[in-house]
């Protein structure tokens, strides 16, 4: 008589067992959607990424044998012997370059006597490859400048979908770079999750286009025209895009996932507590160009009271002229206000992001923590920005004898959520070292 009864039971335990399986797979599908590729922590429970920036390949075949400074051949090869001594110092298991790996801008081109972007990207991205090490890319203002912007008819999201190509061409082995989702601005924005041993997501590893430039369209000249200095910022697609993600993976995980940020430009934020960190600094009696720049080891922490907060300084250099963040614009331009995006609101809002990394700047390396966000320079690799173009430009800036600001960000994250940071410089002095071996300055 009870036999029915106890079937009905047992058809409903499958049935909610197989809707808790098909619900669990449709998390896992739509969090999957979000994520590029994943990367396993090793058997020690540690994952090490190493975050490069700006390395500025010109790929010019401009030599000289009278001059180190005229021999342009030599800044590729300084950049590359760099980057191969601060990869084996380091041993990741993961490479992230920030942008501007070349530099074929129109000024440029007028000294390296070339403007072929795609060649010198190439070359870049060859070297990076050759490591045999798994790398993400995300692209930055210089990228998308030379010969190859004006074949895509000045359209720089085809140039970048050119040059993205490559890093997904049968050429490259290693590169996790995707175009990631139509509709939304900037090419490279995409997800790679880090997994604890047992299988679950670590870290959420955010990558972000943050553009180029400000353009608006010009009546007069009938085009998009933009300013040099006028630098972009990470959209609110783009952010909503992240928060989709983040969420996503987070249902799928059942907590909040920890998650950070790469990308080229910095946000305003940077300069807002770089300002803060300083005033305070000086309401102290203290020269903060001391403090900040060269008498602070990097990992050693100070926290000071502002007038925005509480912010904690970890190290690193504040070398820009005028104390300056080229950060996403704000102002006016061609009759229309920019704000500079909103990205650290919405990264605040969220509470899933606790450190952004960018570059783009060169001679920035410092790190502060605010709001419970570590905002960190990456350390930049260039040998040729600066020091190739007019002192009208980049006043007071040589390469060929400062090294303090040059070499890489090893990030360490740990299973039980722990994540360190320190610098690798690369302090050698390439420059003089050719100068005492071909015996010539200029």
């Amino acid at each position: 008589m009870k036999k029915p009864y106890f079937v009905t039971i047992s058809v409903l335990l499958v049935i909610i067992l197989l809707f808790g399986v098909f619900s669990c797979q449709n998390k896992k599908e739509e969090a999957n959607a979000y994520v590029s590729h994943s990367l396993s922590v090793r058997e020690d429970g540690t994952f090490k990424i190493l975050h490069l920036t700006d390395l500025h390949f010109i790929n010019s075949q401009v030599t000289s044998s009278r001059s180190v400074v005229a021999d342009l051949t030599l800044r590729d090869d300084w950049a590359m012997t760099a980057v191969t001594a601060v990869v084996r110092e380091a041993e990741p298991d993961l490479i992230i370059v920030t942008g501007d790996v070349v530099f074929t801008q129109n000024l440029v081109a007028l000294i390296t006597q070339t403007d072929d972007n795609y060649e010198a990207f190439r070359k870049a991205a060859d070297f990076i490859d050759s490591f045999g090490i798994p790398w993400a890319f995300t692209f930055g203002n210089h990228d998308e400048e030379g010969s190859l912007l004006e074949e895509m008819d000045d359209d720089k999201e085809k140039t970048k979908k050119a040059l993205g190509a490559y890093l997904t061409s049968d050429s490259i082995k290693n590169c996790l770079y995707v175009d990631g989702p139509e509709g939304i601005n900037g090419c490279g924005n995409y997800v790679v999750n880090v997994l604890n041993r047992n299988g679950s997501v670590n870290t959420s590893l955010v990558m972000f286009d943050s553009g180029s430039y400000i353009k608006t369209y010009d009546e007069n000249k009938g085009k998009m025209v933009g300013g040099i200095w006028n630098y972009e910022y990470v959209h609110d697609d783009q952010l909503d895009w992240y928060e989709a993600a983040i969420r996503a993976i987070s249902k799928s995980e059942g907590r909040l996932v920890p998650s950070m940020v790469f990308q080229h430009i910095p946000l305003p934020i940077y300069q807002t507590v770089l300002d803060a960190y300083m005033a305070a600094l000086e309401a102290k009696g203290e020269a903060w160009r001391d403090t900040i720049n060269y008498e602070w080891e990097y990992g050693k922490e100070r926290t000071l009271e502002t007038e925005i907060g509480v912010i904690t300084y970890h190290g690193g250099v504040c070398n820009k002229e005028n104390q300056e963040v080229c950060h996403s614009f704000i102002g006016t331009f061609n009759g229309v206000e920019y704000d500079g995006g909103h990205e650290f609101e919405r990264i605040l809002a969220l509470g899933s992001t606790k450190y952004v990394f960018c570059g783009h700047d060169h001679r920035n390396t410092f790190s502060f923590t605010y709001k419970g966000v570590r905002l960190t320079y990456g350390m930049s690799i260039d040998y040729s920005a600066v020091g190739l173009l007019p002192e009208s430009l980049y006043p007071n800036q040589n390469i060929y004898d400062e090294t303090e600001q040059r070499g890489g960000t090893l990030i360490t994250i740990k299973e039980d959520g722990a994540v360190t940071q320190r610098q690798i410089p690369f302090a050698e002095n390439l420059y003089r070292a050719a100068v005492e071996e071909k015996g010539t300055k200029s």
